[in-house]
């Protein structure tokens, strides 16, 4: 259809409906005479012909012969109103003064455009209905309970403090030292052993009780895990380390660690590596007491244990020189890569009390810090293992009369270097602080003002002189002879537990058992779900954890409860190891959880303690001791591991023994 016969087709209908104005001489109409009456009818079926209007009305047949008048369908009343909307509120030039074309298409897309914002302030408003509804039903779920945790069946009856909306009770554990130990301390005066707490992401389940420890450690120990956020939040460090496996990798690092602790491994190369490193610790302890130098003892045997773990795992110990030697400006410097582990571990320890520490820590700009400094320390491993490697491809073989080193064992299941390093890292962590900082404890809890009815330096140094131990090193074999200094030993590991809490996370739904002497009936545990994912790019792109329930516990707790030890269970009292005929006591590892229990149990419990009774017997027969402050309150530095806040200050005195 050409332009012509458009103008007079409309201009027909215009003449013969009896509405608008005569025809302009130029083939101009006017649009009210278009946006009125049947004039609308032809008009439509020019535009439709034209292919110019989005959809289709209903036609009457008649109209496929060219006629219109019977036109009927939705579009009508629709186009008729826009053209009218288009009439009266254009402030161009009038519409008459354009071609019928132009005047067509104007109309047709100015109308076009109200649809569609009218359709687009519907869908906003749908979605800001939408988005008040959700908004007000999460403001309700988690009104009082942390943000993507699981609800509670055990709510009706279970204690616990009441959690701020969205951030449970996150606010009363972000703590750092002994205001970690101290706040869990006071939940439990508050709300009893057993409790459930919210934190982002997490709802914990507080089971401080032997019997549920029993439960979750032995019944039915395959249901709790490390889990997804002990993974995520410390794998950058642990690298896979047996403290962050389950499952088969667990299994292959446990039982290379059970042949490293073997008893003939113990008697050889761990005797040996022990033997050295106190030789050194001995002439460097004298020319301290000589020099009247006061030192941290603490700091002292976080490098003793350092240098003796390089020996055990590596056979090094030309690298150890470095960390520790017999000179006492030694003590003034530390390899780099020894300051970056125990940056690192602070560091990374800050993530056990922060569940947003992905967002926190990239606000901050910490983990960029963090992850440096556990690169340092890992490039050292790694240069070391690789020399191992490359030793092995030109023929290394360990000696058997030299004893197995750790790392020889790790090799026998995997020679990949990242792994290797990571299984290493675990046994670091738990073969220095562990005993480092126990070992400390212990000097401290000897030689304390509180403790001195105790008599403990004349009865330890009795009883090591008494089974010829006046001038030589304890054996292996040895250690479990000194009953009175097992006795204070396993008291200070019971009191001052260098490991004040623990976690797991349940892979499925359960029932903790019931507790009669709390009066606690059965509590049900919630399994992990699956995690949900946020599409969006950094900085906003992150990972939820996993949504389920954490069983936790505190030894620290524990150890201080009346219903577990007895009316004087905050009392250092070494005599709780013996029964009335003077036999010592075995306690269940339920009770006595210093050193958990279950197939997680440590394994390095029988190394830690031939270590620090050699160590401080070998102190107590040489040197006394002079504290810095013996009457202080001193106080935990609750990090992976708990230390002494401040270290241990004090000075030696050699002693003049009798030949």
């Amino acid at each position: 259809m050409t332009a012509t016969s458009s103008h007079d087709s409309v201009n027909a209908v215009a003449r013969g409906s009896g509405h608008g104005r005569q025809d302009d001489p130029d083939g101009r109409v006017d649009p009210l005479a278009i946006a009125d009456g049947d004039a609308c009818v032809g008009q439509e079926e020019q535009w439709v012909r034209d292919g110019l209007v989005l959809g289709r009305g209903e036609s009457n047949p008649q109209t496929s012969s060219g006629g219109v008048s019977g036109w009927k369908g939705p579009r009508f009343c629709e186009l008729r109103e826009v053209l009218l909307q288009v009439r009266l509120t254009s402030t161009r030039a009038p519409v008459w003064h354009q071609t019928t074309e132009d005047m067509n298409m104007s109309a047709l897309l100015q109308g076009h455009g109200l649809l569609s914002q009218a359709s687009v302030a519907t869908i906003l408003g749908y979605a800001g209905l939408l988005t008040l509804v959700v908004t007000l039903g999460l403001c309700w779920t988690y009104r009082n309970r942390a943000f993507w945790t699981s609800s509670s069946r055990n709510v009706d009856w279970i204690p616990g403090p009441k959690g701020e909306a969205f951030m449970g009770n996150a606010k009363e554990l972000k703590t750092n030292g002994e205001a970690s130990c101290k706040a869990w301390y006071s939940l439990y005066r508050r709300y009893g052993p057993a409790y459930e707490i919210t934190i982002p992401f997490f709802r914990l389940h507080v089971i401080n009780h032997p019997t549920y420890l029993e439960h979750i450690q032995k019944h039915n120990h395959k249901n709790y895990i490390r889990g997804s956020f002990a993974r995520n939040a410390f794998s950058t460090l642990h690298r896979g380390s047996i403290f962050m496996t389950d499952g088969q990798e667990w299994a292959v690092q446990r039982k290379a660690a059970t042949r490293a602790f073997s008893k003939q491994n113990f008697e050889n190369h761990i005797t040996k590596s022990l033997h050295h490193w106190l030789d050194i610790l001995m002439r460097l302890l004298s020319n301290l007491a000589k020099e009247e130098k006061e030192f941290d003892f603490q700091e002292l045997m976080s490098r003793f244990l350092f240098c003796l773990f390089l020996r055990l795992a590596f056979h090094e110990d030309q690298l150890a020189l470095d960390v520790m030697s017999d000179d006492p400006k030694c003590l003034e410097s530390l390899p780099d890569y020894v300051k970056a582990f125990d940056q690192a571990t602070g560091l990374f320890d800050r993530r056990r009390r922060d569940p947003l520490w992905k967002i926190t820590e990239k606000l901050s700009g910490e983990d960029k810090i963090t992850n440096k400094a556990a690169e340092m320390f890992y490039e050292k491993v790694e240069w070391i293992i690789n020399k191992r490697l490359t030793a092995m491809k030109e023929g290394y073989k360990y000696n058997p009369d030299d004893g197995v080193d750790i790392l020889d064992l790790f090799i026998q299941s995997t020679t990949d270097v990242y792994r290797l390093s990571g299984m290493i890292f675990g046994f670091l962590v738990a073969g220095r602080d562990t005993t480092a900082y126990t070992t400390s404890w212990f000097i401290k809890e000897i030689y304390h003002q509180d403790n001195r009815h105790l008599d403990a330096v004349n009865k330890m140094r009795t009883e090591a002189a008494e089974l010829g131990f006046a001038d030589a090193f304890l054996g292996y074999s040895d250690t479990s002879k000194l009953k009175f200094t097992n006795a204070m030993w396993d008291e200070t590991a019971r009191l001052d537990t260098v490991s004040p809490a623990g976690q797991m996370e349940a892979a499925g739904d359960d029932i903790l058992p019931a507790v009669p002497e709390l009066n606690m009936p059965e509590r049900h545990v919630k399994k992990q779900v699956e995690r949900a994912r946020v599409p969006y790019k950094y900085p906003l792109s992150l990972t939820l954890p996993n949504r389920g329930d954490i069983v936790s516990y505190h030894n620290y707790v524990l150890s201080r409860m009346p219903e577990i030890w007895g009316d004087d269970a905050t009392v250092f009292n070494p005599y709780r190891w013996f029964k009335e005929d003077g036999e010592s006591i075995s306690y269940s590892p339920f009770k006595y959880h210093s050193w958990n229990a279950g197939p997680r149990s440590c394994l390095g419990r029988a190394l830690a303690t031939y270590e620090g009774i050699s160590i401080t017997t070998a102190i107590l027969q040489r040197f006394d001791v002079i504290l810095s402050n013996d009457t202080k309150t001193y106080e935990p530095l609750a990090a992976m591991n708990m230390g002494i806040k401040g270290g241990l200050p004090m000075k030696l005195k050699e002693r003049v023994r009798k030949l």
